[in-house]
This record gives structure tokens, C-alpha cells and sequence, in this order.
């Protein structure tokens, strides 16, 4: 990509944000209904965390393996997303150069990276809107 590009030019500025209080159904459906894989958890507008898809799968492959009998109920009554999320996400700022994401995504480690400005989530950038961006400059 010979193009600078900001990550303000490429992000999801309309982040479906957790708070620590969200449980386990809700979060649930914000996966289901909104088709979205990552879920930023604040405090008002401060983010605190991230929480994915896959955090939540192991939190239920740990239930399963633990041996007890469990059902939704057993899920909700036990689940805390501060346990499962993780704290201090690595993140960029919208003026940023899009290169760095690119950077972090390159490293396997995440598939998604929370924009904020000032400590304020202001959107979010997922391996999907990578592709997309990559199409458009194409």
C-alpha cells in the first residue's frame, strides 16, 4: 500500500461496547444479532477491556471440562467478564497510520484493535475491515 491511510479512514466508527455488569446472554446476542466477533468493555466511555468470541468459548470449554452439570442458568450465575476479558487491550488512535494496525494484525496475536482518542473508544478495527480496505485500495 503506497497510500497513507489513517485509521480514522478505515475503522468501525459504531463500536457495540460491554460494560464489567453485561452478562453472559446479552453478550450472547450482541455476537448473534450484530455478527461482530469482538466486543470493547468500558466504564462510561473509557475502555477498560476487550472481550472475543473465542474468550467466551473458552470460558465454556472450561465449564465443560471442569465436569460439573451447567445450562444457561449455571452459565449466568457464574459468569464475570472481568475474568475473561482482557484488560488493557492494545489499541490505536485515529490519527494514526493504518500501517500500524496492519503491524499488529500481522502478529497473530489479535483480531482486532480498539481506536480510541484520549482514553475514549471512537471505533474499532477488525481483520474484516483490513480486507475491506485492502479491496478498496486495489
Amino acid at each position: 500500500m503506497s497510500k497513507k491511510i489513517s485509521v480514522s479512514g478505515v475503522m468501525t466508527p459504531h463500536v457495540i461496547v460491554a460494560n464489567v455488569n453485561t452478562r453472559f446472554a446479552e453478550i450472547e446476542e450482541f455476537f448473534d444479532n450484530y455478527n461482530i466477533q469482538h466486543l470493547p468493555v468500558a466504564e462510561g466511555d473509557r475502555l477498560i477491556g476487550i472481550v472475543s468470541i473465542n474468550d467466551m468459548m473458552k470460558y465454556i470449554f472450561k465449564k465443560l471440562k471442569s465436569g460439573t452439570a451447567f445450562n444457561q442458568a449455571s452459565l449466568a450465575a457464574t459468569f464475570d467478564l472481568k475474568e475473561i476479558m482482557t484488560t488493557n487491550p492494545v489499541c490505536v488512535n485515529p490519527d494514526d497510520d493504518f500501517s500500524k494496525v496492519v503491524d499488529i494484525l500481522a502478529q497473530g496475536k489479535f483480531q482486532s484493535v480498539p481506536v480510541v482518542k484520549d482514553g475514549l473508544i471512537v471505533g474499532i478495527i477488525t481483520n474484516k475491515d483490513v480486507v475491506r480496505a485492502y479491496q478498496q485500495l486495489m
